[in-house]
């Protein structure tokens, strides 16, 4: 929008408003030429005729050249009026060698179409004032000498109206002449801007055009520069009505724009290079040629009539631009060229009017074929336009797949160590992270209730978490109803002074928990499809990611764990072993193993079967698994042995521990088939000793104290000292 709020005018539409312009002004001088009273133009009768024929107040010349052909020609006259002004005979011009008038003592000025001789730039007639007749009719001579067929219309009018229609002759020719001027210049500057070869042809078929006309009009010859043009005669106006036609066809072809199969290749070659050789015979000047040269030509411009009309057709049927007008101006403009050509009743009614239709139709059917190439700049740069969105597109696309990749990245590399309930809030963490560069907002939560057991929320920026905490308590119902539903939605909240618009994409999560991630920016406009679908698919990343990683988690904890019992296994418990000595040795600290082992457990299966044991096993590891306390390591040592690890515990406390946990077992209520079962535990103690490189001598020693417990009568703690006797 420009300053004043108005859309700036498409370069397509102005072209169109100019090009309309031309048209007006050529149909305004054309619609001039018709405004002639009933009585103004006087054919005369031809009385007799000698190497020549009549029709229709025309005199008909077979075109042989060299030969004079002459005609007695017959006006009656109206009776003089005061003031009317003086007769001329007139007569349109058409291309002769020699046009010459006599009467009675008297002789006119020789024509030569070629050389012209009038005073006006652009004149439209051959003009001779005759003497002043004394009676009632006018009888004159008529000379002609022409090298092609053509018709010659002889007119008698008052010397004022003669000079009335040289002057619409002219100003019809300079407005015929500029619009095609103007026509071919705007195809060069369109070429500058588009680099399309169309306009390139466009401008070779507008010159050829103006030269033509030019030529048929004999005006061409009027400027000294193309003069010598008029050298050829009628067969160099043949040779440009040829080079015409091939630079008319090759527009037709690329307007059109179809493909050609073979066939119409071939025929569209073997017409251009006919006329390629015609234009050869014609620039030789033969006159035996002549009257052949003439025929082919007609014959090849009716042809070619009838070709455009076939382009014109599969340009409607491509829905080109202009196409309709185009086809139905076209068939006008030939049937105006062939009325012309053909009919002495067209071209007796208005002489003016019957040569320039066929002229304005040419340079109207050029007109438009230039909107319809105008809008192949439209054409053009909404292919730009649209490679340009395709490239941007494309780019995004790629940087939102480097995004993608990336963020698959980072949650393999940063769940693959947590554990279940770190693993939830690291991937939405990461989420953001990486969403967020891509699709702006002004805040993003991400809550779940029940997700792996637990409850979730990650809050993007952090410094909004109380904020979001009051909104999610205030709509938790709205939002756990939304989140049921599955589907991705939008909502407008706030008022109109401060609008706000909320994303809401589902989490899935098992009933009856509930999970959704909430995206939020400012404005009412809303996320786009695209934004939508890009969150979701990043949501449903982190998800599958979050799944994959629990269940590595939970496998990996069961390959570590003792699957009756929840604790350690022994292989965990010996990799643990090793690392926290390692550490202790590396950093000083004392470590403390506890060596803990049922007693008469072997009674238990043996009275109550092995069902009745492993309940024993479970329910002791429980108890002594929460004994053992926080900081240590807690498994299953073998059989219905158990031990405890505890980095950085002393002897006496590690004392205190082993006497807690012999306690919990003591007093446990254990029941198997409502019979009540007495459980006791003897424990082993012992505490790294400096010197000590290896964990097993500290096992070893703690071992020993176990043992020395089952001596000492079982149910009790013995602490291994320095050394044993």
């Amino acid at each position: 929008m420009n300053r004043a709020g108005m859309r700036p005018l498409s370069p397509e539409l102005v072209a169109g408003l100019g090009f309309a312009a031309l048209l007006l002004l050529l149909a305004s001088v054309l619609l001039g030429l018709g405004r002639d009273p009933a009585d103004a133009l006087r054919a005369a009768d031809v009385l007799h005729v000698d190497g020549a024929q009549a029709s229709s107040g025309y005199v008909l010349l077979p075109g042989h050249p060299g030969e004079v052909a002459r005609a007695r020609l017959h006006w009656d006259l109206p009776p003089r009026m005061e003031g009317d002004a003086r007769w001329v005979v007139w007569v349109p011009r058409v291309p002769v060698d020699r046009l010459q008038f006599s009467g009675t003592g008297w002789v006119g000025p020789e024509h030569d179409f070629f050389r012209p001789r009038a005073a006006q730039a652009f004149p439209g007639g051959f003009r001779s004032v005759p003497p002043e007749p004394a009676g009632s009719a006018l009888e004159l001579d008529l000379h002609l000498v022409a090298a092609g067929r053509l018709g010659v219309l002889p007119l008698l009018v008052r010397e004022d109206h003669a000079v009335m229609l040289e002057q619409r002759a002219s100003a019809m020719s300079a407005a015929v002449y500029a619009v095609l001027l103007v026509l071919a210049l705007l195809a060069l500057a369109l070429y500058a801007a588009a680099r399309d070869s169309a306009f390139l042809s466009y401008f070779a078929c507008a010159m050829c055009t103006l030269l033509l006309l030019a030529a048929l009009n004999g005006h061409l010859y009027r400027f000294a520069g193309l003069s010598f043009l008029g050298t050829w005669r009628t067969q160099g106006v043949q040779a440009l009505i040829l080079v015409f036609l091939l630079a008319w066809t090759r527009l037709l072809e690329v307007y059109a724009g179809a493909t050609l199969d073979a066939r119409a290749r071939n025929v569209l070659s073997t017409f251009r290079w006919t006329v390629l050789v015609l234009i050869a015979l014609c620039l030789a000047n033969l006159p035996a040629f002549n009257t052949y040269l003439g025929t082919a030509t007609r014959l090849l411009w009716v042809t070619t009539g009838i070709a455009g009309v076939g382009w014109m057709t599969v340009a409607v049927r491509r829905r080109l631009a202009m196409a309709w007008p185009l086809l139905v101006l076209h068939v006008l403009t030939y049937a105006a060229l062939l009325a012309h050509e053909f009919s002495p009743a067209w071209n007796g009614s208005n002489p003016l009017l019957a040569r320039f239709a066929f002229q304005a139709g040419m340079v109207t059917t050029l007109t438009l074929f230039a909107v319809g190439l105008v809008s192949r700049i439209a054409d053009f740069r909404d292919q730009r336009d649209r490679d340009r969105l395709a490239r941007l597109d494309s780019e995004r696309r790629m940087a939102r797949e480097a995004a993608r990749g990336a963020f698959a990245h980072a949650l393999q590399a940063g769940l693959r160590t947590l554990s279940p309930g770190d693993i939830e809030w690291t991937a939405f963490r990461l989420l953001f992270d990486h969403l967020l560069p891509l699709l702006p907002v002004q805040s993003a939560v991400a809550v779940a209730q029940g997700f792996h057991g637990a409850e979730m929320l990650v809050v993007h920026p952090t410094s909004g978490r109380d904020e979001a905490l009051a909104d999610l308590e205030r709509r938790a119902l709205p939002l756990k109803r939304a989140a049921a539903a599955g589907l991705p939605r939008q909502e407008l909240l706030g008022n109109d002074q401060r609008a706000r618009t909320e994303a809401l994409l589902p989490l899935q999560v098992r009933a009856p928990g509930w999970g959704a991630v909430l995206l939020r920016r400012d404005g009412s406009e809303g996320f786009a499809a695209e934004e939508m679908a890009l969150a979701m698919e990043f949501t449903r990343l982190a998800q599958l990611h979050v799944e994959q990683a629990v269940v590595t988690a939970n496998l990996r904890r069961s390959a570590e764990m003792d699957a009756l019992t929840g604790s350690l296994n022994r292989r965990s418990v010996d990799q643990w072993l090793l690392r926290c000595f390692n550490e202790a040795e590396r950093d000083g600290q004392p470590l403390s193993v506890i060596l803990v082992d049922l007693d008469h457990f072997k009674s238990i299966n043996d009275q109550h079967g092995h069902v009745a044991g492993d309940h024993c096993l479970r329910t002791v590891a429980a108890a002594l698994r929460k004994a053992v306390g926080e900081g240590a390591l807690f498994g299953r040592y073998g059989g219905e042995e158990f031990i405890g690890i505890l980095p950085g515990v002393a002897a006496a406390p590690a004392r205190e521990t082993g006497e807690r946990m012999r306690s919990a077992v003591e007093h446990l209520d254990v029941r198997w088939e409502e019979k009540p079962l007495r459980l006791t535990v003897s424990v082993g103690l012992a505490t790294r000793r400096e010197g000590e490189r290896s964990p097993q001598d500290t096992v070893d020693r703690a071992d020993k104290a176990l043992y020395a417990a089952k001596r000492l009568g079982r149910n009790c703690v013995q602490v291994a000292p320095a050394v044993f006797t």
